[in-house]
């Protein structure tokens, strides 16, 4: 949390208080801060807006209010709405002219597949501070950084301590083989996928609630929420769905909790 910090610390001394961030640094990390901070959910003075569907004129309406009371505003996901974007630099320079000393603008932002082109405005660039997060490299690098997601609080959360740290292990090793494919261009994927730790967390918030409410392990339901949704999800190639699928074949399995699994084989 401490480039979020850094980054808190470093808008006080810009005319706009806004930090743009990727989606491969954890939202959870602003919002740990803002709580330190005083600022929440439940005391209405954080507002986290996931951009798409017509969220526009809510994220509109966060940001003036936040800038005129002193609130905290984290923007999700803005290269979905391209089209928007230039409203957003008008409405961010509006709020700009004299904003609360405690407003704070976050935001989300995927990497445009074109490294020659941005999908963020210049205007929105030039006032922002940026942070950004290369992937790790190698198998055991992408393993690592994937379990720093999960605190130990969170591995022993579940009724069903063993099952639940052995998949959540297995579905951080199928995340780094999934990212790490992706270094081999076509020989890796048929086309690129934008899999991040967003599909990882939401995968084992996913494998708490159903272990929780099963009583054996559901294995097949697990594969088809994984492969099908929440990775697949990204996946439009049939061929590389099918590769997908076959890890999880391989990765999720009744031998996995009977310690007799093997990863080598």
């Amino acid at each position: 949390m401490n480039y979020t910090k850094t980054c808190y610390e470093n808008q006080r001394n810009h005319m706009e208080y806004v930090c743009t961030i990727t989606t491969t640094i954890k939202i959870q990390d602003v919002e740990k801060l803002g709580m330190q901070l005083g600022f929440t959910f439940g005391g209405r003075n954080f507002h986290n807006v996931s951009l798409g569907q017509g969220q526009e004129p809510i994220a509109e309406e966060a940001i003036e209010l936040s800038a005129n009371e002193g609130h905290w505003v984290i923007l999700q996901n803005v290269h979905l709405v391209r089209k928007w974007l230039p409203t957003l630099e008008k409405k961010m320079e509006q709020c700009s002219e004299n904003p609360h000393d405690d407003y704070r603008l976050f935001i989300s932002a995927e990497p445009s597949p074109d490294p020659h082109e941005s999908i963020i405005p210049q205007g929105i660039l030039e006032s922002a501070i940026k942070i950004t997060n290369e992937p790790p490299s190698g198998i055991q690098a992408n393993i690592h950084k994937a379990l720093d997601n999960f605190t130990q609080e969170t591995l022993e959360s579940c009724s069903k301590e063993t099952e639940f740290k052995a998949i959540l292990f297995a579905l951080c090793y199928y995340h780094a083989v999934l990212a790490e494919r992706r270094k081999f261009g076509a020989q890796g994927w048929n086309r690129s996928y934008p899999f991040n730790f967003g599909d990882l967390t939401i995968s084992v918030s996913v494998l708490f609630n159903y272990l929780e409410n099963s009583i054996k392990v559901p294995w097949e339901d697990l594969r088809y929420l994984f492969g099908e949704i929440m990775y697949g999800g990204h996946i439009t190639d049939d061929w590389d769905r099918r590769l997908c699928k076959t890890y999880l074949v391989e990765y999720l399995k009744t031998e996995l909790v009977e310690g007799i699994y093997d990863n080598s084989q």
